[in-house]
């Protein structure tokens, strides 16, 4: 595990999860994303001790736990911490269980809970919310840019470095190979985020899930791909809704098309990335639905 200098006061440390730092010119420090709980943060609180960084503050980019699932850690060590998120992440941070009731849809059960438990379902106190606009921490002014999509939480940091901390707004090449049926809550939402982000002015992006930072030249293409992956499976469930289909089988047809790999937990998390591309036809006026012997199909709307 390195601490690895992007630029300036701006550092990450690569992981699962990659993990932000920003170092003040007291020696405090700023974490982003502190990544799942265990042995990582033991690591991490171990080199930043033998750098002499006292953290002070933690800023969540959403309110999945693979990102923030390691503050309780942090803050059992370093007394007075300040933990911050959007207001909307903080919600389901302070409240972990509803997440797996919204992935679900109703009562959650051990077949879910046993997969997230393994990785946290502790509650962390948030002390603020953010909202999008600049903050001042330990007197040095962040950015935060609301990127809703990922979650309706997602929210991304820009410091003074021109670093932008993305959370999983984007992912890396190599994943998107993998698994280019993105895990989002609200397809509009974050298009719009896509072209946000486009506008912004910054050097590299932090990711929160690739082995590379990512140059302002280079976001472009990334983009691209993302774009090229989003049009591809809503072409697909066009092409699928031509006949009216239940969900599960639309689901169980992407899958079987794209040989997309998923246990309990991963089959929830597509069926919920369905759900989002097919409420984004219908607020287009594309799709219908009927009921037909107690099953909900949807269809092409007729024109």
């Amino acid at each position: 595990m390195n601490l690895i200098n992007i630029k300036g006061d701006t550092f990450y440390i690569k992981g699962g999860t990659n993990t932000g730092l920003y170092i003040y010119d007291d020696n405090r420090g700023l974490i982003i994303d502190p990544g799942l709980g265990g042995l990582r943060p033991k690591r991490i609180i171990q080199m930043l001790e033998s750098n002499n960084i006292d953290l002070k503050f933690i800023i969540n980019t959403h309110e999945h736990n693979d990102h923030y699932g390691a503050c309780n850690q942090f803050r059992e060590h370093y007394k007075g911490l300040y933990i911050l998120s959007s207001e909307y992440a903080k919600l389901y941070i302070e409240h972990p269980n509803l997440f797996s009731k919204y992935i679900i849809g109703g009562k959650s059960n051990e077949f879910m809970d046993g997969k997230l438990r393994s990785k946290s379902l502790e509650e962390v106190d948030i002390d603020e919310t953010l909202n999008e606009g600049t903050v001042s921490l330990n007197s040095v002014d962040f950015t935060i840019v609301d990127f809703k999509g990922h979650t309706l939480g997602s929210i991304g940091i820009l410091t003074k470095d021109k670093i932008l901390f993305v959370g999983d707004l984007l992912i890396g090449q190599e994943m998107l190979a993998k698994y280019d049926f993105l895990f989002i809550y609200d397809l509009q939402e974050y298009i719009n985020s896509l072209n946000k982000l486009k506008n912004i002015e910054f050097e590299y992006l932090v990711l929160g899930h690739s082995k590379d930072i990512i140059s302002k030249q280079d976001s472009g293409k990334l983009i691209k791909k993302h774009e090229d992956a989003i049009n591809k499976y809503i072409n697909q469930i066009r092409a699928e809704l031509k006949s009216p289909m239940g969900l599960d089988n639309l689901l169980k047809n992407i899958i079987s098309r794209n040989n997309l790999k998923n246990n309990y937990k991963e089959y929830h998390f597509l069926k919920s990335s369905l759900v989002s591309v097919i409420s984004y036809l219908v607020h287009l006026q594309e799709i219908d639905y009927i009921l037909s012997d107690g099953e909900l199909l949807y269809c092409t709307k007729k024109k």
